[in-house]
């Protein structure tokens, strides 16, 4: 009875971590397609400065630009350098890069299952031995 618990335990444990992958991936999918229906202007990054306002790197053709986003109104605090926007990109690219191979959904789902195999197997075997 007890063994039925725990392999029970592990099951639920492997499902949430797959719906938690999924949502992840699915979240992401929708902003990016969100992301696609303006071409000429991209909010490249945003990050909220209180409840009501935040900062944003704007991309509006090809020039880049910080933003300030409030209830107020918006402001265009400062238009970056053909440098500035350069370095940007690049930390982007490395941030979509680092996502990607962390992201990997095969990869996770099959790591997870020979986890979880080898853990019921494990278990299955202590029980052998009695």
């Amino acid at each position: 009875m007890q063994g039925v618990g725990v392999d029970q335990f592990i099951q639920m444990l492997f499902a949430l971590l797959l719906i938690i992958i999924l949502a992840n991936f699915l979240l992401k999918r929708l902003d990016r397609m969100n992301q696609v229906r303006s071409k000429a202007i991209k909010i490249i990054e945003r990050v909220p400065v209180s409840k009501s306002s935040s900062l944003c790197i704007v991309q509006v053709g090809a020039q880049y630009m910080l933003m300030s986003f409030s209830e107020h109104g918006n402001e265009v605090i400062k238009e970056f350098s053909q440098q500035e926007k350069e370095e940007i990109q690049i930390r982007l690219h490395q941030q979509a890069e680092n996502t990607k191979s962390i992201t990997d959904i095969k990869k996770i789902s099959g790591d997870l299952k020979s986890k979880y195999k080898h853990l019921k197997k494990k278990y299955e075997d202590s029980f052998k031995g009695d």
